[in-house]
């Protein structure tokens, strides 16, 4: 194998939607339970993080939906509640693949999320996760999102590789399957656990 590709959220970063959910609630008439319902049956994000949407619009369009009465302030904070803590070690261990693997990093996102988790220093010297990937993609940037498999085919394409040199890791199951689809080697995360579970796949890959 010669190169890895990760998710971000519930792989590297712990997210908990909840917490987004009733933050929001604080600013509206719906309960916590609705607005989870309606921003996901009704793909309330896709838009934004497809970088149809800019910050404001997001906004805007959020608001409607979920009857927000809210400042822009008030909206961000309540939107990036879901992002938890890194992984404790994530960067020593992400830097330990880098003589081993090309790293890449491949996140349905926001802009608004993106500006919150890339400025937190992880390193000795307060380095950023994201300086020790080869490249780092961004769904807003792309103008795609998984599990669209036109995602997957611009970053093998960009990046010059073959789907059997690739290992993709995710905790979306669809995510997974359109990945597998293609050929490349997938494999579900389980978002209750660190990346241990990862390191103990990449092992397996080595023994063989």
């Amino acid at each position: 194998m010669k190169a890895i590709i990760f998710d971000l959220g519930n792989v590297l970063l712990p997210i908990d939607l909840e917490l987004t959910y009733q933050a929001f609630s604080a600013f509206s008439t719906y309960d916590s339970t609705t607005i989870g319902q309606k921003i996901q049956q009704e793909s309330l994000w896709v838009p934004y993080e497809s970088g149809k949407q800019t910050d404001q619009e997001f906004r805007e369009h959020i608001r409607f939906h979920l009857a927000l009465n809210c400042t822009d302030a008030e909206f961000d904070e309540a939107f990036s509640a879901l992002l938890l803590s890194y992984h404790a070690g994530v960067y020593e261990w992400i830097l330990s693949l880098k003589s081993r693997f090309s790293l890449y990093l491949l996140s349905n996102t926001s802009s608004i999320h993106a500006k919150r988790f890339t400025q937190v220093g992880l390193g000795p010297s307060g380095e950023s996760l994201f300086s020790l990937f080869d490249q780092v993609y961004f769904s807003f940037d792309m103008g795609l999102v998984k599990p669209n498999t036109a995602i997957y085919q611009q970053v093998l394409t960009e990046q010059n590789l073959q789907v059997q040199e690739v290992l993709f890791f995710d905790d979306n199951v669809a995510n997974i399957n359109s990945a597998k689809g293609l050929g490349i080697a997938s494999y579900l995360i389980d978002p209750a656990k660190d990346y241990s579970q990862i390191q103990e796949i990449l092992d397996s890959y080595v023994s063989q």
